[in-house]
């Protein structure tokens, strides 16, 4: 499963709870990965991660539906990073699904927890890509574009190693697509696959690998380009991300996604005084500033801006604008596994 260093904004965020009231227990929550317990009373768990259909990560909190032959549907959330995981699970067959979201079909995964007796709890790894809606698809026709001038039995190995992927066969997804690259030498579409297959192996070297090889083939090919951006973040190397999301940008300037992971690259630039406790030499205000681009290009899609915007205006004493990201992203998202404790800081604001 993927893993972003959350420390830097997850601190000030602690210290914002933490300033009307709420336990930094409940403020760490806020942010971390949620984990939904069960309640079944076994030991083994189920950990996910949620793609766009390019294979980037989701950059938005969505509801995820765990369904179970004994107790019927669990219910949670994913992260701001897609992340999701169910805890506490005995034997069994259970479904994940995703659905409820306009722009994407609904999509599910059985898992098959086996724990044998005396052998240690298992945990369960998956990854579930969406998929563009129809009439989505209908606006966008960018991947068939792409393959309309790749040799059809370099096309046919592209379509085969879908399908492995889909199996959680990542490896033999990427053998695939290296048979396809032989075929093919100019794939920018199998480079831009494999860089995701090895995402999902949480094999950043060789992902970043795969989209820089893409990106010698065509330097502004936005896919692998924004990929590329998104992997070094997965690797905390936030500079060199902002350098790669900026010309993203330079390209696509609506491009919501690249704004949204370039304000989270420059924030994570900020340094952290550990004995004062607040930011020092912090470019929040460059954040600010493409978070809400985020937004303006992104709309409700980017609503964990608004999360965000929020830690920024608190770090500046703006009470008023962090009161108003705080009420614009419950708006949008209502049922946010962490809704209660950010109402509560919704409250404490309002009584101050």
């Amino acid at each position: 499963m993927l893993r972003l260093n959350f420390y830097k904004l997850t601190v000030l965020f602690v210290l914002m709870m933490i300033a009307v009231g709420i336990s930094s227990a409940q403020a760490t929550r806020a942010i971390l990965t949620d984990t939904m317990d069960s309640g079944l009373g076994g030991g083994n768990a189920i950990e996910g991660m949620v793609l766009l259909p390019s294979g980037q990560r989701l950059s938005r909190r969505v509801r995820v539906r765990l369904s179970t032959m004994t107790r019927g549907d669990i219910t949670s959330m994913t992260d701001d990073a897609g992340r999701f995981a169910f805890r506490g699970l005995v034997n069994g067959d259970y479904t994940v699904t995703i659905d409820g979201e306009k722009e994407f079909e609904a999509v599910s995964q059985t898992v098959t927890v086996m724990q044998f007796r005396g052998s240690p709890a298992q945990v369960y790894n998956v990854s579930i890509r969406l998929t563009l809606a129809k009439n989505e698809e209908q606006k966008t026709g960018v991947v068939n574009a792409e393959l309309a001038n790749v040799p059809p039995k370099a096309v046919e190995l592209y379509n085969k190693a879908l399908e492995l992927s889909k199996e959680r066969d990542h490896q033999g997804a990427i053998g695939q697509l290296e048979l396809a690259i032989k075929e093919f030498p100019g794939f920018i579409l199998g480079y831009n696959e494999i860089g995701y297959q090895y995402l999902l192996l949480n094999e950043y070297e060789k992902s970043a690998q795969a989209f820089q090889a893409a990106l010698k083939i065509k330097p502004d090919a936005i896919l692998p380009l924004t990929n590329y951006g998104i992997v070094l973040t997965c690797q905390n190397k936030f500079k060199e991300a902002e350098a790669e999301l900026r010309k993203v940008i330079k390209l696509e300037e609506k491009s919501a996604v690249a704004h949204y992971y370039l304000a989270y690259s420059i924030a994570n630039q900020s340094k952290f005084d550990e004995v004062q406790k607040k930011f020092l030499n912090n470019r929040f205000d460059e954040a600010e500033k493409e978070f809400l681009n985020a937004v303006k290009y992104g709309g409700d899609s980017m609503k964990e801006a608004h999360r965000y915007l929020a830690v920024i205006y608190s770090s500046k004493g703006d009470k008023k604008h962090q009161l108003a990201e705080l009420e614009t992203y419950l708006q949008l998202a209502p049922n946010a596994a962490d809704a209660e404790q950010l109402r509560s800081l919704v409250k404490k604001l309002k009584e101050q």
